[in-house]
């Protein structure tokens, strides 16, 4: 899966906190339906000796077992969805715990965007100190390490969201579900939580909490983030650890 690139409110600056493991970051929101960069074939046998590797669906979001999936193509590469091509399941949607606590899968911009880079399958804490989500938490699983354009910069975090915005693979969603449906703006996505409803049924749930729990569109907000342990509520879904 290829990075989602989404327009910000600002221009991003990330530092390293002095000995403290902080990164200083923006939020960014996004769901394009590829398959994550954290299941793809490159160096498989040390994904799976380490980590695992990220878990894969059809275009029915039936989950695709292991080998299928590493050797699957992305459905977004332009691969027929009949002919065994590999979509972002469902089940990487956002999971609300408490008003205040939140789990949910990211794409973490790096250099590195191919599936040995190490983040992949590693977990983050993560506080917004800007934005309608001031002081809420999320515990996230980074399953694609996507690259940086325009406000998106390096170590920002691409939270999966549908109706979160497309970006540059477009082709994606609709080679999963068709044509009948909307996927609000290219980047950015829906701005109110009304047009979630245009999406498929059994991502509506993923869409709303990005305007129920985080209160708003969440695109350019301030966060800072540290190493965290990955909880079983994520691994579960994802198959993979780091």
């Amino acid at each position: 899966m290829a990075a989602i690139l989404l327009a910000g409110q600002a221009s991003s600056q990330q530092q390293q906190g002095g000995g403290t493991g902080i990164t200083k970051a923006k939020s960014y929101t996004g769901w394009d339906c590829c398959k994550p960069v954290c299941a793809t074939t490159n160096n498989r046998n040390d994904l799976l000796t380490s980590r695992g590797a990220a878990r894969v669906c059809d275009k029915d979001n039936r989950l695709l077992d292991q080998t299928t999936g590493l050797r699957a193509n992305s459905g977004c590469n332009g691969v027929p969805s009949s002919s065994g091509a590999a979509f972002m399941c469902d089940s990487y949607q956002p999971i609300p715990v408490a008003d205040n606590l939140t789990y949910a899968f990211a794409i973490q911009v790096s250099d590195n965007q191919n599936s040995d880079n190490t983040n992949c399958c590693r977990c983050y804490e993560v506080l917004w100190i800007t934005g309608a989500a001031i002081n809420k938490t999320a515990v996230v699983q980074v399953v694609t390490p996507g690259g940086a354009s325009g406000d998106i910069k390096k170590n920002d975090l691409i939270f999966l969201t549908p109706g979160g915005g497309v970006g540059p693979l477009s082709t994606g969603c609709t080679a999963q579900y068709g044509n009948s449906y909307s996927w609000g703006e290219q980047r950015g996505g829906f701005k109110n939580r009304e047009a979630c409803d245009g999406l498929p049924p059994n991502l509506q749930g993923g869409c709303y909490w990005r305007f129920n729990w985080g209160k708003g569109e969440m695109n350019g907000w301030d966060i800072q983030y540290k190493p965290t342990q990955c909880p079983s509520r994520l691994t579960d879904i994802s198959g993979c650890k780091a």
